[in-house]
């Protein structure tokens, strides 16, 4: 994970947050509003350790992959919805029928023949 897509979907974090450092507050967590420095010295306020402690355990969480509940959740719908448009080549059809992209309608070529 890299912080901004962190920040951008705070929202949809603060469960991770709460489920990876249970002694937080979901609502103070909350407030921070994906503020990287804030969640920092929060940590260690709640935590008891220095700052960079609190930052080696902030990178270690970043390590692993995006939650699924956070990418499931409703907030980060637009962000997931954005970065697909990406993927559609100029010209096709948003809104066209799945079958009508690629090559799912050629057939495939016999085995052993080119």
């Amino acid at each position: 994970m890299q912080w901004n897509d962190i920040s951008d979907n705070w929202p949809a974090m603060t469960e991770a947050v709460q489920a990876r450092w249970p002694e937080t507050d979901p609502e103070a967590v909350a407030d921070l509003g994906g503020n990287r420095a804030a969640f920092n010295a929060y940590l260690g306020q709640v935590y008891k350790m220095s700052p960079r402690e609190a930052e080696e355990q902030i990178d270690e969480w970043l390590q692993g992959p995006m939650p699924t509940d956070a990418l499931l959740d409703e907030h980060h719908d637009n962000e997931s919805i954005k970065a697909s448009g990406a993927h559609i080549p100029p010209g096709e059809d948003v809104y066209a029928e799945d079958g009508d992209f690629g090559d799912d309608r050629v057939s495939e070529t016999p085995m052993g023949r080119h």
